[in-house]
């Protein structure tokens, strides 16, 4: 099952101005949700709330192992992710099975399964990460591994150690801007701009940490060609890491903009348990609360099968309303 949509709020992110792409600064005119601004969530909305708030930390959250994507091996990962296109750059940039890149050369080259990316890049060493880096690539309607991208992402490497590119032990540190960036998976489209910082510590093949945070992160959500959420992600953070193929991840956030069902929206988002998956699609546990004016919904994993939402109408953790769903009825609700 693909964790969705990503739509699903993909990631949530959005900032309504920050569809569609163009130049200047992403994240501009972007500022965080106050606590003293929030909307209220309702006995009837809380479950689209859940859904909304807990697809919002996929875009960041969720991803294929650092190992996985830096070195040809995958552990899964499921959904639409912004982290992902950016370590498949890198691993690419870097020549791995491609003729390295040249500094101060820009180079096109044909997608796997068609379009094709434009490469510019500023590398110290061909052969591995070196502080100063930078690399900027422009997607043409290219396929791969079944997903379309198009847009502008641009990186700069920092706080380099080890050798991550010829090993699976070391650590960097990806400044990442989108500018247009579009991910397309299915009947569904994530449009993405605004910063992103990717830290990754890895110590062998299968366990290695990732934090993922950023000021403003920004996306437009599509479903089967129709805008289903426009929203920003505000002062983000998630933490992830990959021990064997057990994932976990926690994420904090703000959370602005309009989704269907919803409409005008200011929550906060924020795992009280880190979500925890042993190899399977869906989290078997862990905890996040969406919190609203005065009121919000804890989305709870029962294992594999479905999760709880716990509402509480005055944002007190008394519980006023209680709906069990499975994880196809929950995404659903998006």
């Amino acid at each position: 099952m693909k964790r969705h949509t990503i739509c699903l709020a993909i990631a949530s992110a959005l900032a309504l101005s920050a569809c569609g792409g163009g130049g200047g600064d992403p994240g501009a005119g972007s500022t965080p949700v106050q606590v003293s601004s929030l909307t209220p969530i309702t006995a009837a909305n809380a479950n689209k709330a859940g859904a909304t708030g807990y697809d919002a930390s996929s875009l960041v959250g969720e991803s294929s192992s650092i190992g996985g994507v830096l070195t040809g091996a995958s552990l899964g990962g499921t959904g639409i992710s912004a982290v992902s296109p950016v370590l498949k750059l890198v691993k690419r940039s870097f020549g791995q099975g491609n003729p390295p890149l040249l500094t101060g050369v820009t180079r096109s080259e044909a997608c796997s399964g068609g379009g094709s990316i434009t490469l510019d890049a500023n590398l110290r060493n061909v052969q591995g990460f070196s502080n100063g880096d930078t690399i900027t690539m422009t997607a043409q309607n290219c396929v791969e591994d079944g997903d379309v991208l198009n847009g502008r992402l641009s990186i700069s490497l920092a706080d380099v150690s080890g050798d991550l590119m010829n090993s699976p032990v070391g650590a960097a540190t990806l400044n990442t801007t989108f500018i247009g960036f579009s991910i397309a998976s299915g009947n569904e489209t994530a449009t993405i701009n605004g910063d992103m910082k990717i830290a990754l510590a890895s110590t062998s093949a299968t366990s290695n940490s990732v934090t993922v945070s950023g000021k403003s992160l920004q996306a437009t959500a599509q479903k089967a060609g129709a805008t289903v959420a426009t929203l920003t992600l505000g002062d983000y953070s998630v933490t992830g890491s990959t021990n064997g193929t057990t994932m976990t991840s926690a994420a904090n956030f703000s959370l602005s903009g309009n989704a269907n069902g919803l409409g005008q929206i200011a929550y906060t988002v924020k795992n009280l348990q880190p979500f925890v998956s042993a190899g399977a699609a869906m989290p078997g546990s862990g905890a996040l609360i969406v919190n609203g004016a005065a009121s919000s919904v804890t989305v709870t994993a029962l294992g594999t099968a479905g999760v709880r939402l716990d509402y509480s109408a005055k944002g007190d953790g008394t519980i006023t309303q209680t709906t069990t769903l499975s994880w196809t009825e929950f995404l659903a609700s998006l």
